[in-house]
């Protein structure tokens, strides 16, 4: 169904650099994201919930395997099913199971060859073990543990969701691995409660050899959900410090970890930069971020882990393994906090020289959307501080992450960036002109800004988790809600149009916990039932098609906002499969109209052929039924939020003296231009004054004119739509 067009009226590798000030003094950050009011509504702090649920442990008893002398089942896949019944051939056994290694608990001792019932030998093996998931403990992502000697493919309910050191082409029972050296190894599975079932679930894995001659085999592994943990990514000091306190040990080996003191006391620390390059000294800039992050002058002080990185080895051998071969290594946490950034190239570089560090811009940009869509992780990035810069190259060019602004105004702008005119012409940023930021937050910084909203959505996410939402915690869920629940009245010169779909210098508005939260826990809507004042959706949309959400108010409504977020999808690339590049980005749209009854009236549409974000804020709506329509180009998946605050409706009332008609305005939207019109007719109007409400009430004094008995008619008219 489509909307009624009509006008509505209504009654090197890179340069990287911090930025900032860390400042001495202690702010009410609580309140600045709206968190000191979430707590006076629900009397309390909301219950929030960051521990891991093992559903298989290792060296656990319950497996069931076959050996692979045959195929498992007629037809191939059935025996990946939860419904498959178990025959005598396949047998209990305790993982770790395989054989050569000495570390065995169930030991396969025919693999090889005839044993004394000259059974054949086989390169393979089937497993099977059932799992529960408890009701309302459905994670969003899950951490599949593997120690496999030497490959493996395995299974939840009938998905693949892991293939390692084995091919991509089809298997059979004789089929072989890579060889691989057995070592415990971490996947994360995103999005798996799209996946995991209420009560009994099925995981199955075909663990492979590499041949049958092979000197061992090996397999076990531990499937959980992760615990809460967040990564704090800083830019090394110019003594090449980057922790947010002093490292008991300043000069660590590999995994080293250490527990936070003062107002990190909650928190251990995991060093995740080991280099000679960098200090294991506290950085000032890291320790002002770490507070306002996850201290305990944070809103979110029972984070109980972060990962630091120093930022040019994070993107580099640490995480991103840019330069390599390889794809991004796996992020266990919920959160990324990035309070630093990179322009790469000034106006000193020739072309060619721009056109190298672009390509590698790029890289690394693809790189990041690539892990935040595979690792289901969400990812806060800052601009530059100062009107007069431009959006940096990285992150903030990232489609997948959510970039930061301050709400003084002073930080970058003008788009994602682009080297026309500079560069060759030959090569360019991805998605040039972007709008950014997405997101405003209250401090002395875009550092500081960046993780009271990275400590603001770990709260989000922890109260996801407490209430059994896990799709609220999907990265385009969690950021339609931030935006969604973004607050605009203090950003006077806040707009928008239907193509640029939030405002170039405030993105959706201040961040505010308290809205946020309201959309949160009114749950997943559905397509197929009315949705009121509240609500959010994770949905998959095929290409060239559409969804409808019916909305209903039942009371006039004061402010609306509507957030539709979506993100970039890397197909290929030569660090993924040895291909060439390839993504995909759906051009999505959002509209909403009334729906009179008879007709539906279109009110407002956000169609931006760019950015994968539609935004619609609409102010002085009057209560009715109203229809959301969500449309996509190519398929794709997508978050969307809502948000629908009650109150009145601008109005007038009359009033006479001996000579003139007071006409008080009552009500009005600051900031809104109204239109006082008179009638004596009801069909005939006249504009009597073009006003823009600089507060909510106002009073006109109208000369009465000629025969009283003639009737006077007035009504204020405005567009909701800004």
């Amino acid at each position: 169904m489509i909307c009624e067009n009509r006008e509505f009226k209504s009654l090197t590798l890179v340069l990287l650099f911090t930025y900032g000030i860390y400042s001495t003094y202690a702010q009410s950050w609580a309140n600045d994201v709206g968190y000191d009011e979430l707590v006076e509504e629900l009397s309390s702090h909301p219950i929030v919930n960051y521990e891991s649920s093992v559903f298989i442990p290792a060296q656990d008893t319950s497996w069931k395997y076959r050996k692979g002398t045959s195929e498992p089942s007629s037809p191939s896949w059935l025996w990946r099913t939860l419904e498959f019944q178990e025959n005598e051939d396949w047998i209990q056994g305790q993982t770790p199971i395989g054989y050569g290694d000495g570390d065995d608990n169930t030991i396969l001792t025919d693999m090889r060859g005839p044993n004394i019932n000259l059974s054949p030998p086989y390169t393979s093996i089937y497993l099977r073990r059932k799992f529960i998931v408890e009701r309302g403990k459905i994670p969003s992502r899950l951490i599949l543990r593997t120690y496999i000697d030497d490959g493996a493919i395995i299974w939840i309910n009938g998905y693949e969701v892991a293939r390692l050191y084995v091919s991509k082409d089809s298997i059979s029972h004789d089929s072989t691995a890579y060889s691989h050296e057995a070592k415990w190894e971490s996947i994360i599975i995103g999005r798996s409660s799209l996946l995991l079932n209420e009560g009994e679930n099925i995981i199955a894995v075909q663990a492979l050899n590499s041949s049958l001659l092979s000197s061992d085999f090996s397999f076990d592994i531990e499937l959980k959900s992760p615990p809460f943990k967040a990564s704090l990514v800083e830019a090394a000091g110019t003594e090449g410090n980057f922790l947010p306190e002093y490292s008991p040990n300043l000069e660590p080996e590999e995994g080293y970890n250490f527990q936070g003191t003062g107002s990190f006391k909650q928190q251990l620390f995991r060093v995740k930069t080991f280099s000679e390059n960098v200090s294991y000294e506290k950085s000032g800039h890291s320790e002002g971020v770490g507070k306002r992050f996850f201290s305990d002058e944070s809103i979110t002080s029972w984070i109980p882990s972060v990962d630091v990185y120093a930022a040019n080895q994070w993107s580099s051998q640490d995480f991103l393994l840019f330069g390599t071969s390889l794809p991004p290594l796996t992020e266990e946490s919920m959160i990324q906090n990035h309070s630093w950034i990179s322009y790469g190239y000034n106006d000193d570089n020739s072309p060619t020289e721009i056109d190298s560090i672009v390509l590698a811009h790029n890289e690394i940009i693809r790189r990041f959307d690539y892990a935040i869509n595979r690792d289901q992780f969400i990812a806060c990035v800052g601009l530059n501080n100062g009107d007069s810069t431009k959006v940096p190259s990285i992150l903030a060019s990232s489609y997948n992450a959510i970039v930061v602004g301050n709400t003084n105004g002073s930080h970058s702008r003008g788009g994602t960036p682009s080297v026309l005119g500079i560069g060759s012409g030959t090569v360019n940023h991805d998605g040039i002109g972007r709008l950014k930021p997405d997101i405003v937050a209250n401090d002395n910084s875009t550092s500081n800004c960046t993780p009271q909203v990275s400590s603001a959505i770990s709260l989000l996410y922890g109260i996801s988790s407490n209430l059994g939402m896990p799709n609220a915690c999907f990265p385009e869920t969690m950021k339609a809600i931030i935006m969604a629940g973004a607050e605009k009245d203090q950003l006077e010169d806040w707009t928008r149009s239907s193509t640029k779909p939030i405002d170039q210098v405030y993105g959706a508005g201040k961040i505010d916990v308290h809205n946020s939260y309201k959309i949160l826990t009114k749950g997943d809507q559905s397509t197929s039932k009315e949705a009121h004042y509240y609500g959010w959706d994770f949905k998959s949309l095929e290409a060239e098609s559409e969804i409808f959400y019916d909305l209903v108010f039942d009371q006039d409504i004061k402010e609306a906002i509507f957030s539709l977020n979506w993100n970039r999808s890397i197909i290929s690339a030569p660090w993924i499969d040895g291909r060439n590049y390839n993504s995909s980005t759906a051009n999505m749209s959002l509209s909403i109209c009334r729906n009179n009854g008879e007709n539906l009236i279109l009110y407002d549409l956000s169609d931006s052929s760019i950015d994968n974000l539609e935004h619609l804020y609409l102010r002085g709506i009057p209560k009715g039924h109203y229809q959301l329509k969500v449309s996509t180009d190519i398929s794709t998946e997508f978050g969307l939020a809502w948000r629908a605050e009650k109150g009145n409706l601008p109005k007038i009332k009359i009033g006479t003296d001996s000579q003139n008609i007071i006409i008080n305005c009552e009500n009005l939207i600051k900031g809104k231009d109204f239109k006082l019109q008179k009638s004596s007719t009801l069909s005939d109007w006249t504009t009597q004054r073009d006003f823009t409400a600089n507060d909510t009430s106002f009073v006109f004094i109208e000369p009465q004119e000629g025969d009283l008995e003639n009737k006077s008619f007035f009504r204020l008219e405005w567009n909701p739509v800004n």
